[in-house]
């Protein structure tokens, strides 16, 4: 840009805001207003009150099996009135934690509320699809997501195959068993999730065995 007298400047390019940056120490009302400034292409998250930001994402490690848990749980929520499903949405949890989950469903009169369009409060199941973040999807956030008070809570690992799924149970995580190869929820009646099926990302095989479930429900 030239200015009148001119000389050169960088005015136009210049904010008021700092740059958002992973590794961050801030409280909400701060971490909103620098990620409102940042540029489009910017997700992030605050945990614990550090500001992760997020890497790009392959196909094959997360954007097919984020798409195949949207397709299974979009069609549960779908034959549910009461539910609402929610696809990378930042969640304002409590005062220290704003997490950005890959997926969560939350009950319309359940423990969430929006507020200027953001999800506050704990949804009742959230979903994470972890590859490299598998450490901090099953470390910190899973502790996290406990002390909230989300309700369930469900990992895959991609580069494992690996699925994991947890439930509440007098504020602490306990894992959910697979029985012969399904999980079944046991807040949301009628989820079932065929474990093989998710592996061998079989979309039909996964909607056939869910809808078995809702069957039973």
């Amino acid at each position: 840009m030239i200015e009148p007298n001119g000389r050169e400047t960088n005015a136009e390019y210049s904010s008021p805001v700092p740059i958002l940056n992973s590794g961050d120490v801030l409280d909400s009302d701060e971490f909103f207003r620098r990620y409102a400034a940042s540029p489009g292409n910017v997700a992030a998250e605050r945990i614990n009150g550090r500001v992760y930001l997020m890497s790009p994402l392959r196909a094959a490690s997360h954007g097919d099996p984020h798409a195949l848990f949207a397709t299974w749980l979009g069609t549960y929520a779908a034959q549910h009135e009461c539910l609402i499903l929610s696809d990378n949405p930042t969640v304002r949890l409590d005062a220290n934690n704003d997490p950005q989950p890959d997926l969560c469903m939350r009950r319309k009169d359940g423990n969430t509320h929006l507020v200027d369009g953001y999800i506050h409060g704990p949804p009742e199941l959230i979903v994470e699809i972890a590859s490299s973040s598998a450490s901090y999807d099953l470390g910190e956030k899973k502790q996290v997501y406990q002390q909230a008070g989300v309700l369930e809570y469900l990992v895959y690992e991609t580069e494992k195959q690996k699925l994991a799924w947890w439930r509440l149970e007098n504020g602490v995580y306990v894992e959910l068993p697979a029985v012969e190869g399904m999980f079944k929820s046991s807040e949301f009646q009628g989820l079932w999730l065929d474990e093989s099926a998710m592996r061998a990302g079989d979309g039909k095989a996964l909607l056939k065995s869910l809808a078995e479930g809702m069957h039973t429900a």
